[in-house]
């Protein structure tokens, strides 16, 4: 807790200037950031990447890319141990120095000047890692040392690590996370694909420890923290079984008529057709399934199975299922990712946004609602809208829903 003097006051102001310190000649400057020189072996004439095989590369195949048949149960309780939920920094911080700051104030000045200037007397070196930095304010705090730093690191949106053995503070906006999770398939999944669906992507899992590394600023870790949050009130999981199929008409024909689809298992199989910036999304009944729908296919057109697998939505939370993980890496369709944001309301019902991505944007989106039972289908996509080599062909893709309701082990 800070010990504010009396008719002490105190403003934080995070100001728009993003200023870099500049070295000054003569002079024994603690703060700012070291430069090194970069160095290359030898001079290419294009900057040389890791191969695609090796990007495409995931152990969640094997976890992700088999689906077996889950309509006959819709609903599956599994427990879990919720305290296994742990986030941490990958890089600990030493202890810093314990005494007391009195009457410490600035204006206009980056945070890792500000530290600076705090620990100046201790003799403690400031490195900026990476940055920019913000511009901070304040008048006559007062507090324990370690307090006062972290008041500081909060008002800024930095982190600060302290190296003891050679007194020198890091100052960066991003670091190293560790995130443990409990010792589940399904939930491992849930929280890979509600990290992706939030937009983080650069994650390194270790499957036999169950964590995830990531790197990630204070937006980031706030984002993971509410996420852990969720879990904490036994949430219910969405699991998506994906299908996605490339079609050719049989023929002469340009495109499938589905219309035929209604006259070969009856009006009231489809229980709502909702239109999108591109296709149909069809909200159907158990009848219309990845077995019924390929041998109504196979009748009409030309068509394989490019894609199969498993995703995860938590409720509530967006999640990401990159069709590229579950199929050959050379396909036109491995830029394709398809989010799911789904809802669950009353006892079997659910509202979903659906949205299909490529690599150059969104291709089409929908909103749709359905009962636990149902299936998704989407149709009437051009595969041209994302890769020119398919032109003529049709892309569909077949979801089916089921719940995991996760359910608190007693310890």
């Amino acid at each position: 807790m800070f010990r504010f003097l009396l008719h002490t006051t105190m403003v934080l102001a995070v100001l728009s200037s993003v200023a870099l310190l500049g070295a000054c000649g003569g002079q024994d400057i603690r703060a700012g950031r070291p430069m090194v020189n970069l160095v290359r072996p030898t001079d290419l004439p294009t900057e040389p990447v890791t191969t695609r095989s090796v990007q495409m590369m995931s152990l969640e195949t094997p976890l992700r890319c088999t689906i077996g048949e889950t309509q006959k149960n819709i609903m599956t309780v599994i427990p879990f141990k919720q305290t296994a939920f742990n986030l941490a920094r990958a890089e600990t911080s030493d202890a810093l120095p314990r005494y007391e700051v009195t009457g410490f104030s600035f204006d206009g000045q980056t945070a890792e000047k500000v530290f600076y200037k705090l620990l100046s007397g201790a003799k403690i070196k400031v490195i900026g890692v990476d940055g920019p930095f913000p511009e901070l304010a304040a008048e006559n705090i007062t507090g324990e040392l370690v307090d006062v730093m972290d008041m500081i690191a909060s008002a800024a949106d930095v982190y600060y690590r302290y190296d003891g053995k050679n007194k020198i503070l890091y100052v960066s906006r991003e670091i190293n996370w560790i995130l443990t999770v409990p010792d589940r398939r399904e939930v491992m999944i849930a929280v890979l694909d509600s990290l992706r669906g939030s937009g983080m992507h650069d994650l390194l899992v270790n499957w036999e420890e169950n964590t995830i590394a990531f790197k990630g600023d204070r937006q980031i870790e706030e984002k993971v923290r509410k996420l852990i949050e969720l879990f904490d009130k036994e949430p219910n999981l969405v699991v998506f079984n994906v299908q996605v199929l490339r079609v050719k008409p049989a023929g002469a024909a340009k495109e499938i008529n589905w219309q035929d689809l209604i006259e070969t298992f009856g009006a009231g199989t489809i229980r709502v057709s909702v239109n999108g910036v591109l296709g149909r999304a069809l909200v159907t009944g158990y009848e219309i399934n990845s077995k019924s729908l390929n041998r109504f296919l196979a009748a009409r057109s030309q068509y394989a199975l490019v894609s199969e697998g498993m995703f995860i939505a938590a409720d509530k939370w967006r999640a990401r299922f990159d069709v590229g993980r579950c199929g050959y890496m050379s396909m036109p369709e491995a830029q394709l990712s398809l989010m799911a944001q789904t809802e669950l309301y009353g006892e079997r019902r659910m509202k979903s946004v659906l949205t299909l991505d490529s690599m150059q944007g969104e291709i089409t989106a929908f909103k749709t609602k359905s009962t636990l039972g149902d299936n998704i289908v989407l149709i009437g996509i051009p595969a041209s809208s994302f890769a020119d080599s398919l032109k003529g062909y049709e892309t569909v893709i077949v979801l089916t829903p089921h719940i995991v309701r996760l359910v608190k082990e007693l310890n």
